[in-house]
């Protein structure tokens, strides 16, 4: 016998059995069940979990693909080196630059503030956010502070 012959006959026999359930009458199927000592009640409990379990599934399949692209981009993020410019002038100056060249950097980074007042620990992480947001993509490639 070949698996194709096998492959075949049984799914005759699937197919039979399962046209065997569906024709059957909810009671005949609850007294067979009974009569073969099952505990209908918790055979109930087990179907209504399983459909509940692919329910809540089906329903937080954006959930869980939203937390996959968390992770994933979480993790980019760390593994993501910033190559920021070594001095706090050179520091300032680039995000003068970027603020100046883009106005949602300037909305993001230094609204009703001036630039030049603040503190190098403000520049270095408005800097940070701005990369990590995209925001600046090209400020790790070529970034120095001219002192090659």
């Amino acid at each position: 016998m070949s698996t194709n012959t096998n492959s075949t006959k049984l799914d005759r026999l699937f197919a039979n059995l399962a046209q065997g359930v569906e024709n059957a009458s909810p009671e005949d199927i609850l007294a067979e069940a009974r009569a073969e000592g099952q505990d209908t009640e918790q055979i109930a409990l087990s179907v209504r979990s399983t459909l509940l379990d692919a329910v809540r599934s089906f329903e937080q399949r954006k959930l869980h693909a939203a937390r996959h692209a968390y992770r994933k981009r979480s993790t980019e993020l760390k593994n993501k080196r910033i190559l920021l410019p070594e001095t706090a002038t050179a520091r300032r100056a680039l995000l003068i630059s970027a603020a100046s060249n883009d106005q949602r950097v300037a909305r993001v980074t230094a609204r009703f503030r001036d630039l030049k007042d603040l503190s190098d620990e403000d520049v270095q992480s408005a800097l940070e956010d701005l990369i990590e947001l995209g925001a600046l993509e090209d400020i790790g490639k070529d970034n120095n502070d001219g002192n090659e």
